[in-house]
């Protein structure tokens, strides 16, 4: 199972120098991936509850956030080797021709490293600010993937769609990936589970207890069998939001989210990961206590690769 990291991009933490340094720390002690994410706004009166906590409002963090594909530009130019992910980029928002440019130019700058995250969006606020329907983003989302595809493809490009056309084109440059993999975050419906089987590269689920983890994941290979596509080529690329109970206190079990609770929880969760054939987990740091210290942050890595190469080599 291969373990990566999101870069410090939001918060007080986010500074050049820091995700810099991040980037470089990752690179160099064998991190396999580097991650940002997507947020447009920090709405003051939101009108949508946020759905990944039980009180429904965004961490303080998000009120000051890197923009993700430019981190991501800056971190290929300062790494070699570690891959580079945005989880997940919310595809209503962004006109399909502008960002599969933008995402092909990436994959050029970084020899082949990107992997692209992508999901619906949720904030009824931002799909304002977008100017999108966001009672269409279902429909939006699955056709801005095809529309991706075909930009991605060989020209003359060509796409006539419900929401996006593109006159036939000539469309440059292409991903140095073929195909440069979307992975999609599958939300928690049967319907959005179906949508990832059908058209995504890639599973990248978040916020939920390993045990619905696992059946969200069959549910998704079933739907990539029924529409006659190979299950187990679409890998599960997991988002590990790390929250610690103060006093490293266990969490009662029953529906504790992944990544939630105690170092041995932690641990416990990370081996069931590998034990399941999960093929890449990786850990947001930004929202622990003490986050907007560097340090804080690379410490907490530290300890975290240690445990994932043990619990790894246990699993197998």
């Amino acid at each position: 199972m291969k373990i990566g990291l999101n870069l410090p991009h939001l918060g007080e933490q986010a500074t050049a120098g820091n995700i810099r340094d991040f980037a470089l720390y990752a690179e160099r002690n064998g991190w396999d991936s580097l991650w940002t994410a997507d947020r447009m706004l920090y709405p003051v009166e939101p009108k949508t509850p946020y759905p990944g906590n039980s009180h429904g409002r965004l961490g303080p963090q998000n009120k000051r956030v890197f923009e993700h594909l430019t981190v991501l530009t800056y971190a290929a130019a300062i790494t070699e080797r570690i891959r580079l992910g945005v989880s997940v980029l919310n595809l209503p928002f962004y006109n399909p021709v502008l960002l599969g440019r933008r995402l092909a130019t990436l994959d050029q700058l970084s020899h082949g490293r990107v992997t692209v995250g992508v999901g619906l969006g949720w904030s009824a606020d931002e799909f304002d600010a977008a100017g999108a329907p966001m009672r269409h983003r279902g429909r939006m989302a699955e056709e801005a993937v095809q529309a991706l595809r075909a930009v991605w493809g060989p020209d003359p490009v060509e796409f006539s769609g419900e929401y996006y056309t593109i006159p036939a084109s000539i469309l440059g440059p292409k991903p140095a990936q073929d195909p440069l993999p979307i992975v999609m975050g599958g939300g928690f419906s049967p319907k959005s589970l179906d949508r990832v089987g059908r058209l995504a590269d890639g599973f990248n689920p978040t916020a939920v207890p390993v045990d619905n983890l696992v059946e969200m994941r069959n549910l998704v290979r079933a739907a990539a069998k029924s529409s006659g596509r190979e299950a187990w080529d679409l890998p599960t690329i997991v988002r590990a939001n790390i929250e610690l109970t103060p006093d490293d206190a266990d969490l009662p079990e029953d529906g504790r989210q992944l990544a939630t609770g105690s170092w041995n929880q932690l641990t416990k969760d990370i081996g069931r990961l590998a034990a399941v054939g999960v093929e890449e987990v990786f850990f947001d740091l930004n929202h622990v206590p003490g986050a907007e210290d560097l340090r804080t942050q690379l410490g907490l890595a530290d300890r975290l690769q240690e445990i994932c190469r043990g619990a790894i080599a246990d699993s197998r």
